[in-house]
């Protein structure tokens, strides 16, 4: 009798992507994928640990699964950002949990297969050549590279996922992405920690890959870009400026600014100045009239005094992102600005109450600049009440209500209304 699998995903694309190839590990070993976890013989929980919160969260969920583990028997196996932060309070949570680190995801079949406990945190040996196949479906996700850069104060990828950058073949990426679009593939999103690192350790980067997709896949398909970090980004913004102009790639950047004041963005060891991250925006505004800026804020940041806090609330409405993720600063292990003073709670959200307010001001106002233009959208999926979401070319969300549409078709729209976070559409000829 085939064994039952069950997974729980957490956390960014990246994770969704791995979780994609563990799916590919089930297929192989001929098991099945059950919704039901009381149908379980094996569970697979895939975590994240980007912030203090969602350790707690995911800790909590580790002990709800353990002890339903103790009801049902399955076998339990643990990956993801979490186990190589956490390893030995995941351990006393869950004693008899299987360990596997996300560069030892290719490991993961044996510990499937294996009755015993498995362990592997820290090695930091990833396999990286895996992607994921395309399992039907309008999107694909192509986990393209692991690992950053940089060494922000705040940060502690350097442990979930070791130093430096893990790239996935330039080849094996379009012969998959190829093989996806061919199958019915949409939308192609190019993921992973900073993907404007792509490539520096195979002696190849982002615009070649892009340039690579462009000339070898054929058919009706937008790629989205995962988040990149300003200071790789800007070696090559003027080509990749104008790469966003062609047809099949979304006009959208997720680039996290993190703060709008140099003192602060000093403290957390960003390498770039608020001038830096300015001239980089124009670059790409001045080339693509309707871009989709997306970038993050960290407020409360050890140091960040109210003149500070005050700069970044300026630059904001001087920039106009079409969306911010603002998060409180969170303590975070092993990291630099863990040993530093920090802002109490209480101002920390209140900086966030104003940034958010603001954000979302700022959003609504330029939502509403597309009242009336005509957009091709791809309907991606099945809102409440009869509705459905869709994008448009700059990635923005459209909802239409009461059509009746399909999942995968782009259709021909009209702007009618905005809100701060969705376009509204109408259907026409």
């Amino acid at each position: 009798m085939n064994k039952n699998v069950y997974i729980e995903t957490y956390g960014c694309w990246l994770n969704r992507g791995e979780s994609d190839i563990i799916k590919d590990f089930i297929s192989n070993a001929r098991y099945d994928i059950t919704k039901k976890i009381e149908d379980a013989d094996i569970v697979i929980i895939n975590t994240c640990a980007i912030r203090e919160e969602t350790e707690y969260n995911m800790l909590r969920r580790i002990q709800e699964l353990e002890k339903l583990r103790q009801t049902y028997g399955f076998k339990f196996i643990i990956t993801g950002c979490l186990v190589n932060v956490r390893p030995k309070t995941i351990l006393n949570i869950a004693p008899e949990a299987s360990l596997i680190e996300p560069d030892a995801l290719h490991k993961l079949p044996h510990a499937l297969s294996n009755s015993n406990q498995i362990i592997i945190i820290r090695q930091y040996k990833r396999n990286k050549d895996l992607l994921p196949r395309y399992k039907g479906g309008i999107t694909y996700i192509v986990p393209i590279q692991s690992g950053c850069l940089g060494n922000c104060a705040f940060c502690i990828e350097w442990i979930t996922r070791g130093r430096g950058v893990k790239s996935v073949s330039n080849k094996n990426i379009v012969e998959k992405i190829k093989d996806a679009v061919k199958r019915g593939a949409k939308e192609i999103i190019l993921t992973g920690q900073d993907i404007a690192t792509y490539g520096v350790d195979i002696g190849t980067n982002l615009i070649s890959l892009i340039e690579n997709i462009l000339e070898n896949v054929r058919g009706d398909y937008w790629i989205r870009l995962g988040m990149m970090e300003p200071w790789t980004t800007k070696k090559f913004a003027e080509v990749l400026a104008s790469l966003l102009k062609d047809e099949r790639i979304y006009s959208y950047l997720h680039l996290p600014v993190q703060s709008g004041d140099n003192d602060v963005l000093k403290l957390m060891r960003r390498k770039y100045t608020v001038e830096e991250y300015k001239t980089l925006i124009s670059i790409f505004r001045e080339k693509n009239r309707k871009i989709n800026l997306v970038s993050d804020i960290i407020v409360g940041f050890p140091g960040e005094k109210e003149k500070n806090f005050l700069n970044t609330v300026n630059f904001l409405k001087k920039i106009k992102f079409d969306k911010v993720h603002v998060a409180r600063y969170s303590l975070r292990p092993f990291t630099q600005a863990y040993l530093l003073h920090q802002v109490s709670e209480s101002e920390k959200k209140r900086r966030s109450r104003i940034v958010s307010k603001i954000c979302l001001e700022i959003a609504h106002e330029i939502n509403k600049t597309y009242i009336g233009s005509r957009k091709i959208v791809l309907i991606k999926e099945k809102g409440k009440k009869s509705s459905y979401i869709g994008r448009t070319k700059e990635f923005k969300p459209v909802v239409f209500y009461e059509y009746s549409l399909s999942i995968g078709e782009k259709v021909k729209a009209k702007i009618i209304d905005a809100t701060p976070l969705y376009l509204i559409g109408k259907v026409i000829d």
